[in-house]
């Protein structure tokens, strides 16, 4: 029999842009698209629900709403759930305020969200509806924010406490938005998952927290300080984990307290998912030693293409050798300026650092100064490229 010819070995799969972090999505939404996105382009995920929405909105909230809608000549009402708009329209019924709320929403441009909020609208007696071309509120909002003429007023029906700032959006555009809040913010049902998140945000487990609503970002702040961590949490979001929020409502609470936060530059979720991406990215620190190529990213480092998960311990000695390029780091600086190791004595950083040396067979990448500490062998800081696989740096 002749010999088979050998099979060369498969590439291996390609590494995505996000590989190596980790990513805490809180929305209001049990599973937001966010998540899928980061996934994909993958990193690892942590969710959670900080707090939940009902249908049935606060009634004196409505009521404010409805007087103001009634007080004010709305050019543009725009509808974005049927089953709430049902319901704040029973509840005017229950008012005897229809027939006036309906003759002022008969002079305005009525646009729908999606086919059911349309049917809302039609079961009213209205026949001219528009809607957004991708079924979406932010594709409504977007289309009047940059459309429409400053000046205009604009009703606009929220489902989420996260389109706050989708009505913040309108009025920096120069529009007077009467917002109807037809939801209710109830605590969530899962508070041990959101302690557990508190905690790896703390532990620095997770590389940046992506945040949909100021109630959202409340609700974070809340669970650390009934955990006793809230100090450990405004440490960690203010030195290690960054935090990213859909607008500038979102991070008003955490603005107040002199954390820095990363705004998305619009309301939307595309942005917010951009917003991280970009966090993510400036990161890595992605350098040259000999004939090696290194990324070090949040929980791994990309080795000539192939991801190497590290322990937390020495990768944080290694980011921390990176952020100092230049210098030569004793352990008591590595104590000062990682706070987990600030109980550790030398041993144990000598020990993190051999752990990495093994983790990184065949590249002498962090040198023993005798005496004196740790530093970052002879090297050449490269770009981070978009494609972090397929680019290759220059060597010409």
């Amino acid at each position: 029999m002749l010999p088979q010819p050998r099979k060369n070995a498969p590439d291996p799969p390609p590494v995505g842009a996000l590989a190596g972090f980790v990513v805490a999505v809180l929305s209001e939404l049990r599973r937001h698209p966010m998540a899928a996105t980061f996934t994909a382009d993958g990193a690892r995920v942590v969710s959670g629900q900080p707090v939940r929405t009902i249908a049935q909105p606060v009634e004196q909230t409505l009521h404010e709403a409805t007087m103001t809608c009634l007080t004010r000549p709305i050019g543009h009402l725009v509808v974005t759930a049927s089953v709430e708009f049902n319901y704040w329209m029973a509840v005017v019924r229950s008012w005897r305020l229809d027939v006036p709320l309906l003759a002022r929403f008969a002079h305005a441009r009525l646009l729908a969200s999606n086919p059911r909020c349309a049917d809302a609208l039609r079961s009213l007696g209205f026949t001219d509806i528009s809607s957004a071309v991708d079924n979406t509120t932010e594709g409504l909002v977007m289309h009047l924010r940059h459309r429409l003429p400053p000046g205009q007023t604009i009703a606009l029906q929220l489902k989420t406490p996260a389109m706050h700032d989708l009505a913040h959006s309108l009025r920096e555009a120069g529009h007077e938005v009467v917002a109807v809040p037809t939801f209710q913010v109830l605590p969530s049902n899962s508070p041990d998952l959101m302690r557990r998140l508190v905690g790896q945000v703390v532990r620095r487990q997770v590389d940046a927290i992506a945040l949909t609503s100021a109630e959202v970002a409340r609700s974070l702040l809340w669970y650390a300080r009934t955990g006793d961590q809230f100090d450990e949490l405004c440490q960690a979001l203010a030195t290690g984990v960054t935090a990213v929020c859909l607008g500038p409502l979102t991070a008003a609470p955490l603005r107040e307290l002199d954390i820095p936060v990363r705004v998305a530059d619009a309301p939307y979720t595309d942005q917010l998912a951009q917003a991280v991406r970009a966090v993510l990215r400036e990161r890595v620190h992605r350098i040259e030693t000999g004939p090696h190529t290194i990324e070090i990213r949040g929980e791994a480092v990309l080795l000539d293409g192939r991801l190497i998960a590290l322990q937390q311990g020495p990768l944080a000695l290694l980011r921390l050798l990176a952020d100092h390029p230049d210098r030569v780091l004793s352990p008591a600086d590595v104590r000062r300026k990682l706070p987990f190791w600030a109980g550790a004595d030398d041993h144990a950083i000598e020990m993190a650092v051999s752990r990495l040396r093994r983790s990184l067979p065949g590249v002498d990448l962090v040198q023993t100064v005798m005496k004196r500490g740790y530093r970052l062998a002879e090297h050449r800081r490269l770009p981070v490229a978009d494609d972090p696989v397929a680019a290759e740096p220059d060597r010409r």
